[in-house]
């Protein structure tokens, strides 16, 4: 934890800091908005009113489940990954950035050791010793005041607005699992699951050149909403009384009429790559039978530590699956695709909410029985 500001410190009274609250996920299961002192940035740190974050599905389940795979609550952890805002304030040697500049937080700082083979090789993401904020033991951004690294602050331009900042985190994801999977004009590509990242990823694939693209989901709200993100998508209801093999037939015929041919006349067409962005077992496994043989599942959803998949079809049919985990190198490019207007990021927001209600915010954005994409958190005051 970094120090906290003292009351006498001049340069941190000039501020008029506000008290600092910040949103805790606990190890009873429970969520507690608390108020603290601001903290005070060290050697290579900067300051940052967080102006907005965005709750993500990994929140939802820290929360309900006090952990998430191998991470677990022991007492309580700020919650909160998706973050941008202004630098207040920047310690000793910080060169990079300056009080005033608009900035984006990745969350992830790896170890950078001359050790680490993942480091050293680029992939830092899977370095093991990385801190990834709002992962515990480490404190996330869902806060007023946050401390951060400041290598790991990334500069973004006055343009754009705090909702777009917080907004590149899952757009790094989605972009990360772009580029690996290959995306190319014309390529078809199916998504599995309307939600944050499947919205994104949408917009992603969209504008990479894929078509036809088709995306499903067991809600019509967010396939409508999915529609409105890009009109020329085709959108498919999972019916949960069919099986995967059936949907995938349908899903396979929803692509040949995208491709202006009638299924069974000799010009059907199938997804060349799937995104997989939910995690669940019989998503995964529609994926598997609707793609093209020699093609790719790419799973980016997170889902039970376990799973069963259809084995023989995608050995059979040399289908590759290939999972994601978070993102490297991304933050420049996803500021530049959303500065330039190539990507509108912010049309994925659905709901607002204050610091004071974050609460609040995190619930909403769990409710299964109201239509929630994307939930902001804003402290802009």
């Amino acid at each position: 934890m970094a120090p906290v500001a003292e009351t006498n410190s001049k340069a941190f009274s000039d501020l008029n800091l506000k008290d600092n609250l910040t949103l805790m996920a606990t190890h009873e299961k429970k969520l507690e908005l608390v108020t603290s002192k601001a903290p005070l940035p060290g050697p290579g740190q900067a300051l940052v009113h967080v102006k907005a974050t965005g709750v993500c599905g990994s929140d939802v389940h820290f929360w309900q489940h006090a952990g998430l795979g191998p991470w677990k609550i022991e007492d309580r952890v700020a919650v909160g990954h998706e973050s941008g805002g202004v630098v207040l304030a920047v310690g000793e040697g910080v060169t990079n950035v300056k009080p005033g500049d608009r900035v984006a937080i990745e969350p992830g700082v790896p170890c950078f050791k001359a050790t680490c083979d993942y480091c050293r090789k680029g992939s830092y993401n899977l370095c093991p010793e990385v801190d990834f904020y709002s992962v515990p033991p480490k404190d996330g951004t869902l806060t007023r005041y946050h401390v951060h690294p400041a290598g790991w602050l990334h500069k973004v331009p006055d343009s754009m607005s705090y909702e777009e900042i917080a907004l590149l985190e899952p757009l790094s994801v989605t972009l990360q699992a772009t580029i690996l999977a290959n995306i190319q004009l014309g390529n078809p590509v199916l998504i599995t699951g309307a939600g944050p990242i499947g919205a994104v990823q949408l917009l992603c694939a969209s504008a990479a050149g894929a078509f036809p693209i088709v995306i499903t989901d067991l809600s019509q709200e967010r396939l409508d909403f999915a529609k409105r993100l890009v009109p020329n998508v085709e959108t498919y209801k999972i019916d949960t009384k069919k099986t995967p093999e059936e949907a995938a037939v349908e899903i396979r015929n929803a692509f040949t009429r995208a491709c202006g041919h009638e299924p069974g006349t000799g010009n059907d067409c199938a997804p060349q790559i799937s995104m997989e962005c939910t995690g669940v077992e019989s998503s995964i496994a529609t994926a598997s039978f609707a793609t093209a043989p020699q093609g790719l599942v790419f799973v980016i959803g997170v889902g039970r530590d376990y799973q069963t998949i259809p084995f023989m079809h995608l050995s059979t049919n040399e289908i590759s699956l290939k999972f994601l985990f978070r993102y490297r190198d991304t933050w420049p490019r996803a500021i530049r695709l959303v500065t330039g207007g190539k990507i509108n990021v912010k049309q994925i927001v659905t709901s607002r909410f204050p610091l004071e209600k974050a609460k609040e915010a995190v619930e909403h954005a769990a409710d299964r029985s109201k239509f929630s994409v994307k939930t902001i958190i804003l402290d802009e005051d």
